[in-house]
């Protein structure tokens, strides 16, 4: 009988806990939104300002996460992030005000920065694969994808139990799953007498051999992080991915509320999301897999023209058209969800893994700022207007800024060549 590889505990392990994280707060957390705002009588503008101070402390944290996976392995660093998100989880039960809802909410995401696949689980999949590296990292994060169609089961329980109890259950529930789950990450295959793909070293000697002429695919060193971040297109990666996520991070806060806006239930809203993120699978997967076969500009610019799809359709739908919401969840996952796994990809081809950890969580910077704008610019909008189209056609936009800057990436051979 042929033994498993280790490496795919590790892809496992990232799935459940990820599955956990988008149930609890990643996507569970919105459903919890609307409830909030009718105890509190809160505007949605505040309310979303906690997400965008999310993204500030993500963005913030992801280098210093990057640096601590580097130099403790990804397994500490999990297992801190797993303790303090419960731990935050479990206080934003007890709030009574702006100020402890916040506080709580920074808690909790500070250890989600660190549980989460954001920089941890994708360093340690990245170091234990090479030639399975774009698919091992597509299964990794499919946790939000099998998360995601069970978020109506978080609005049932909301309806149970109240949120409050909820958060609350969901924290300690992140202790019960979390903790066995940290334990299984490892940082690289070598010192558990393990080489990348489960490999024998005559095999690992050929394909060296093979792929002489690629070294910064295939190599465990690579660019020091001073050497990545004066090249041009470490910062053509970084704008991209900003300019993407500044509508996405709105729209993913509001999806639910933008839905009930339209005259379907909580249930039918969850629904939507939770579907969404379950067809994002589909591009997870496949970029993945596209990626290891073809050039990964190529396999962008299709993700890209999902997205746009995909938004086009939002614009339209209607109160009876849960058919084309279904399509919306469909196209735009496919687009959005494909960009997930090519980020860490991208970083590994074009800077190898000698500061991986680093260089992913250097990545987040872009994230901040859109992150900040797009749930405060979402709940602006409706607030000033009564609907969400302008936040939209403003979504749509900043996604098709992204296109000129697919085609400037350049591929491995020519990164070596631009360096400042």
């Amino acid at each position: 009988m042929t033994k498993i590889f280790y490496g795919w505990y590790i892809v496992a392990a990232s799935i459940g806990l990820n599955l956990y994280l988008t149930l609890a707060f990643g996507l569970g957390f919105n459903v919890f939104f609307l409830p909030m705002l009718q105890e509190f009588g809160w505007s949605r503008a505040l309310t979303s300002g906690a997400f965008s101070l999310r993204a500030v402390e993500s963005g913030l944290l992801a280098p210093v996460v990057g640096v601590l996976v580097d130099r403790w392995g990804p397994r500490v660093v999990i297992l801190l992030g797993v303790i303090i998100g419960g731990a935050g989880m479990i206080m934003l039960g007890f709030i009574d005000s702006v100020f402890t809802f916040y506080i709580a909410f920074l808690i909790a995401s500070f250890g989600m920065s660190g549980a989460s696949h954001g920089v941890t689980w994708v360093a340690a999949v990245a170091n234990w694969f090479r030639r399975m590296r774009g698919r091992a990292l597509g299964i990794a994060m499919l946790g939000p994808v099998l998360g995601g169609p069970s978020l109506v089961i978080i609005a049932v329980l909301e309806g149970m139990i109240g949120w409050r109890v909820a958060t609350i259950a969901l924290g300690i529930g992140l202790w019960v799953v979390g903790i066995p789950l940290a334990m299984v990450a490892r940082a690289r295959p070598e010192p558990y007498g393990y080489l990348a793909d489960g490999d024998k070293p005559e095999a690992v000697s050929a394909l060296n051999t093979e792929v002489q002429d690629h070294p910064i695919d295939v190599t465990t060193d690579g660019y020091t992080v001073a050497e990545a971040v004066r090249t041009q297109v470490f910062w053509v990666v970084v704008t991209l991915y900003a300019l993407m996520f500044v509508g996405i991070s709105g729209l993913m806060v509001h999806l639910i509320p933008l839905m009930e806006d339209l005259n379907y239930s909580a249930a039918q809203a969850a629904s939507v999301l939770g579907l969404m993120f379950f067809l994002s699978g589909i591009g997870r997967i496949g970029s993945g897999v596209l990626a290891d076969m073809l050039d990964y500009r190529v396999v962008m610019g299709m993700l890209i023209g999902f997205q746009i799809i995909g938004l086009l359709i939002l614009l339209v739908i209607g109160p009876e058209q849960y058919w084309l919401a279904v399509v919306f969840a469909l196209t735009f996952g496919i687009g959005f969800g494909g960009t997930v796994p090519l980020r860490p990809i991208l970083m590994m081809k074009l800077f190898g893994a000698r500061s991986f950890g680093t260089l992913q969580g250097l990545l987040q910077i872009g994230f901040l700022g859109s992150g900040v704008i797009g749930p405060v610019l979402y709940g602006w909008v409706f607030d000033s207007t009564g609907t969400y189209d302008s936040a939209i056609l403003i979504t749509l936009a900043t996604i098709l800024m992204t296109i000129p800057l697919t085609y400037l990436l350049r591929s491995p051979q020519g990164v070596a060549e631009e360096a400042i």
